[in-house]
């Protein structure tokens, strides 16, 4: 068992899902929602965490060859998103949009949260959750696994990842009582700014990785 490469990996998976820092985006999206919807709402995003890694982690790079991507265009695309995410959330079309969801889904809180999952799913789910960056490392870390024990680990270590951040969403809660809407409205717009500018960054290292550092070349 290769404990340096597990303990790197366990590291660089939790920095880049970075369920503590997308934990205002969560609660952007279900500011609308009754406590019982927000609760399986994190569950679903735990899930999706948890079902995409394993996914990639098992295949490798074979369903992105598959369709023919590469990941600077999943980097691009996934930039194209949180771009316009992020702008819509400085516009204040996210809660508005919340709202209307709540209101066309009244019922119990499981039939609700499936409804707004699936509008939701992107991009909350994909790519902030699960995007380029932990892709490419969930790949990179499981072609080096050299022996099952070390490949068993790392399926433990999205596992792990995926529980914290179900965790940490569940005190989504709690954040929401403190901020109260008035304050949950200026950090959303605020964060929308930030937001629209990692899908910039997004757009850029995907470009920079297409054109082979065409954007940033390096000067001899």
């Amino acid at each position: 068992m290769d404990k340096t490469l597990i303990a790197n990996f366990a590291a660089a998976l939790l920095a880049i899902v970075n369920p503590i820092g997308n934990l205002p985006i969560f609660i952007s999206y279900t500011a609308g929602e009754r406590q019982g919807v927000q609760r399986w709402l994190a569950l679903f995003i735990s899930v999706t965490i948890l079902g995409f890694l394993l996914l990639f982690l098992l295949t490798g790079t074979t369903i992105l060859k598959f369709f023919g991507i590469s990941i600077a265009a999943f980097r691009i695309a996934g930039g194209i998103l949180l771009l316009l995410t992020g702008i819509g959330m400085v516009r204040g079309q996210q809660m508005q949009r919340t709202h209307e969801i709540a209101n066309q889904a009244q019922y119990d809180d499981l039939v609700e949260a499936e409804s707004v999952y699936r509008k939701i799913l992107i991009p909350l789910g994909i790519p902030i959750f699960v995007g380029p960056g932990s892709i490419s490392t969930v790949i990179l870390y499981g072609s080096q696994a050299r022996d099952r024990l070390t490949f068993l680990a790392l399926m433990g270590i999205i596992v792990a990842v995926a529980l914290f951040t179900l965790l940490v969403l569940m005190g989504s809660l709690w954040t929401r009582r403190v901020l109260g809407k008035f304050g949950l409205d200026i950090a959303t717009r605020i964060l929308g700014l930030f937001l629209a500018a990692i899908g910039v960054q997004f757009i850029l290292s995907g470009l920079a990785d297409a054109t082979v550092n065409f954007i940033s070349p390096d000067i001899q």
